[in-house]
């Protein structure tokens, strides 16, 4: 991050020395090139209007006329002297402008002023064409270089240049260092945005919306976080609470059903009726224990005890409980356990709820019966875990949301085992291949 901040400042600093040298040079060249503005006080330039009137002025008679009378500006005025010093033609003519002039009057007014109008000679072969300005509009300053002057131009531009970009570099480090500051604060903030660490930063300087920006965001997810947090504890009391109230009721209602049971002389009758008793209270047993474990690892709760473990005993231990538990005629399980030295460090009640979840689900989801093959193997520094069954697959909607805790107890197993796999640092994945296929990845224990 600290890298990226610095790219920035040098970036900047580069790009700021550049700008001013460019700048500098573009002012320079265009002060070397600056022409007379005089331009701008008519539309015409004085060097256009003398040429428009010479193209107009035509001699007639005994006298001189101008065809274009719009050639010579309202406020302005023009003449012509002859080579005597006569004016022999005038358009707007001040009455303080002389008509006759000497060769040091002319020498004079050629080059600088006539009675403080600013004025501007064309000759012609008829004589001299003069204009005139107002007084103030034109200022004429005299201006002159020495043949050295021009021959020594090209070291001081450069000299000019480098003291200049020696001095933009200051300016712009200057600049920059309060920038990269506030840059590298602002970054360091926006990591601790990341992380959800409450950030307050100096809301100032150019920078001043994005630090308030980020305090804001900052803010706004701490109230979450604590709103988040306040629910969160207060549903894991209830699920806690409520599965203590249930537990003792349950306990009795269990103990008495399985009594009545085991009691010899009763009807039959009344034994299937308590068996079914004690069969649906452990239901609801199982139910609570999966409910409190889904409302731990929903909220990232790791595995308690983790401990080195064979893979295939440990799968053997699960399946042979499942098949001693009273397996339906109608189910075959086929089990293909491979590389007994595979190992992996799981919280062994943990994953073995998962499997079992798995293994039932597949039965639950076929009632007419199936076929459920098992097999594990290890590859590329993971162990495998297929359970696969060739029934009619589960609906997609519940493949769409396997990782989503369901809103109803209803639908638990699925996304419970995806849980606790994921807090084991492991991968589930689950498809309709054939039947319904889940693939269990764990990191192998070496």
């Amino acid at each position: 991050m600290n890298k990226t901040v610095l790219k920035i400042f040098v970036s900047f600093s580069v790009m700021a020395a550049l700008i001013s040298v460019v700048l500098l040079g573009i002012n320079f060249i265009s002060f070397a090139c600056l022409q007379s503005d005089t331009f701008d006080v008519y539309d015409r330039s004085a060097k256009t209007i003398l040429s428009d009137v010479s193209s107009s002025l035509y001699y007639e008679g005994d006298r001189y006329l101008l065809q274009d009378e719009t050639a010579v500006p309202q406020d302005s005025w023009c003449i012509l002297i002859d080579q005597a010093g006569a004016v022999i033609w005038s358009m707007n003519k001040p009455e303080e402008i002389p008509t006759r002039y000497s060769i040091n009057d002319i020498a004079r007014m050629t080059r600088w002023y006539l009675e403080d109008y600013p004025v501007y000679v064309r000759t012609e072969e008829y004589g001299l064409l003069v204009l005139g300005f107002p007084k103030d509009a034109v200022g004429k300053y005299d201006l002159e270089f020495t043949a050295q002057w021009f021959d020594t131009l090209p070291q001081r531009i450069a000299k000019i240049f480098a003291g200049n970009l020696l001095l933009a570099v200051l300016l712009a480090i200057l600049f920059g260092v309060k920038v990269y500051k506030r840059l590298k604060e602002l970054t360091s903030g926006m990591r601790d945005l990341r992380n959800e660490t409450p950030v307050v930063l100096e809301e100032k300087g150019i920078l001043k919306e994005l630090a308030r920006t980020i305090n804001d965001t900052s803010a706004a997810i701490s109230r979450k976080n604590a709103i988040l947090a306040e629910r969160d504890s207060a549903r894991q009391n209830w699920v806690a609470g409520i599965s203590h109230d249930i537990r003792t009721p349950l306990a009795i209602v269990t103990g008495n059903a399985e009594a009545i049971e085991q009691t010899e002389n009763i009807p039959e009758q009344v034994k299937q009726r308590a068996g079914a008793i004690v069969a649906q209270s452990m239901r609801i047993k199982n139910l609570i224990a999966d409910l409190n474990l889904m409302s731990a690892i929903e909220y990232d709760m790791q595995p308690g005890t983790k401990q080195r473990v064979p893979v295939c005993p440990f799968m053997r231990n699960i399946l042979s409980n499942i098949i001693n538990g009273g397996l339906a005629d109608s189910v075959e399980l086929i089990i293909d356990l491979t590389d007994e030295k595979a190992c992996v460090e799981i919280d062994v009640s943990l994953m073995e709820r998962a499997i079992m979840n798995l293994v039932h689900n597949c039965i639950t989801h076929n009632p007419e019966g199936c076929r459920i093959s098992v097999n594990t193997y290890r590859r590329n520094g993971c162990v495998y875990i297929v359970i696969a069954d060739d029934g009619k697959g589960v609906p997609a909607e519940v493949l769409e949301t396997i990782s989503d805790i369901p809103k109803a107890a209803h639908g638990l197993g699925l996304p419970m085992a995806y849980k606790i796999v994921a807090a084991h640092g492991g991968t589930m994945t689950a498809k309709n291949e054939n039947g319904f296929m889940v693939t269990i990845s764990l990191p192998a224990a070496f």
